[in-house]
């Protein structure tokens, strides 16, 4: 009996804990208003609502359309947890791959050091989505509870508790509009990673790190106010050939969907490719040519990218491809 009033006592410290941090702190997205000078001042309050955290971003009417919807959470572990995150992962009860809409998922293991004095997160779950339409429905949906805790109120705080022995601080989502995608047929990934009820079927020990399934590269770009859209037409006019380099899968730009994003990095690049080897094969090879314009052409943000790198683990595909 002492153990379960212990148990539902630090159960209920969690929520209380939880409920602070989702209602109480409030964030100033852009602008400020002054007797000098007006600026539209926008303000964002976090809640339980992760979108609300961030906001929806303001368009200029020439942008690109996006034709993905892509959401990522970013997290920060305790030193040496990382087998121990990974096999939480592998044994969570989730439906992903067969919901509609849906597109691409992994958990991707950063592999490279930060550039200069930029945080980095260690894991990053990233899922791409055909729109945010679709996205939308499941974050509010039964799934997205059954992904998290099963649905009940113990089955949430549990899960606090259980990241809280490995997380250092709480995740930070970050969304995206997916512009230009490029997918090559994902026929032998559905065979080979088996997710014929939703979710992949690992056997994680807690101990060792998953296999890789893809190899994750990002080069993200600090774009200046006003040259979006130049920058969006300079990516849509480029030449590339990554559809026939070996171990290619997915391309999309990525444009920050925030009022303004907390790292500064509105637009990234986001390429898997089946393994390392083929990255960099493409890297020394056709990617120079791809870059020859854009390094003589007038920059458009802040010099220089900044590049990372990870392995995604637990990959599922939808039949038509990310």
């Amino acid at each position: 009996t002492s153990l379960k009033l212990k148990r539902t006592i630090i159960i209920m410290s969690a929520l209380a804990s939880a409920s602070s941090s989702f209602f109480v702190q409030s964030v100033v997205a852009r602008g400020s208003t002054s007797s000098n000078k007006k600026k539209s001042v926008y303000k964002v309050y976090a809640n339980a609502d992760m979108m609300n955290e961030v906001g929806t971003a303001i368009l200029p009417k020439d942008a690109i359309k996006a034709e993905r919807y892509v959401a990522s959470n970013r997290f920060k572990l305790q030193k040496g947890k990382g087998p121990q995150f990974e096999k939480r992962w592998a044994e969570r009860k989730s439906r992903l791959s067969k919901l509609d809409g849906f597109r691409f998922f992994t958990l991707m293991r950063r592999v490279s050091e930060g550039r200069g004095e930029e945080e980095e997160s260690d894991y990053v779950s990233l899922t791409i989505w055909s729109n945010k339409e679709y996205f939308d429905a499941w974050r509010t949906g039964e799934a997205f509870k059954e992904a998290h805790g099963g649905g009940t109120i113990f089955g949430f705080a549990e899960m606090l508790i259980s990241s809280l022995m490995v997380l250092k601080g709480g995740p930070k989502p970050a969304f995206y509009d997916g512009l230009m995608p490029i997918s090559t047929s994902p026929d032998a990934l559905i065979n080979e990673w088996q997710q014929a009820d939703g979710w992949r079927r690992v056997i994680a020990d807690g101990k060792t790190p998953l296999k890789s399934d893809v190899y994750v590269a990002m080069n993200r770009f600090k774009v200046f106010p006003g040259s979006e859209v130049a920058f969006e037409q300079r990516w849509n006019e480029r030449e590339s050939d990554l559809e026939n380099c070996e171990g290619f899968q997915t391309f999309v730009l990525l444009r920050r969907d925030a009022l303004q994003a907390d790292d500064g990095f509105n637009y990234s690049t986001l390429t898997i490719w089946k393994d390392e080897a083929s990255f960099n094969k493409w890297r020394e090879g056709s990617s120079k040519k791809a870059h020859a314009k854009a390094d003589q052409a007038k920059p458009l943000f802040e010099m220089p990218p900044s590049p990372v790198f990870y392995e995604g683990v637990l990959a599922l595909i939808d039949p038509q491809g990310a």
